[in-house]
């Protein structure tokens, strides 16, 4: 089962993220449409992250956002916007190719 994870708020002054382990069975998170991700991949091999798509995009197709965090590398995603990654729970869930030394943090801005 998906593990939730909460954003953090970014203020004015910024924040000190917290990333947490990713989850072998997948994360979510609560969907406001201000919500962006950031991934750290600590591991020796790069690393397929895939956000879940419930909607069409605005070219008229429903794909998933896949993309890879390189071995070593950082890489901070856009906002989602609800009504294409929502579940009707409110909820966008992720999936991993592995998870060995991946962390991720949730921000709202």
């Amino acid at each position: 089962m998906s593990v939730a994870i909460t954003p953090q708020e970014v203020i004015g002054a910024g924040v000190v993220p917290v990333f947490v382990a990713a989850a072998a069975a997948g994360n979510n998170f609560v969907n406001d449409g201000r919500i962006s991700l950031e991934f750290v991949n600590g591991h020796t091999a790069p690393i397929t992250i895939t956000i879940d798509s419930h909607a069409a995009c605005n070219q008229g197709f429903d794909h998933d956002l896949v993309f890879t965090v390189a071995a070593g590398a950082r890489h901070r995603t856009p906002t989602f916007e609800a009504g294409r990654y929502n579940r009707p729970d409110g909820r966008v869930y992720i999936t991993y190719s592995l998870t060995t030394l991946l962390t991720v943090g949730a921000f709202r801005s």
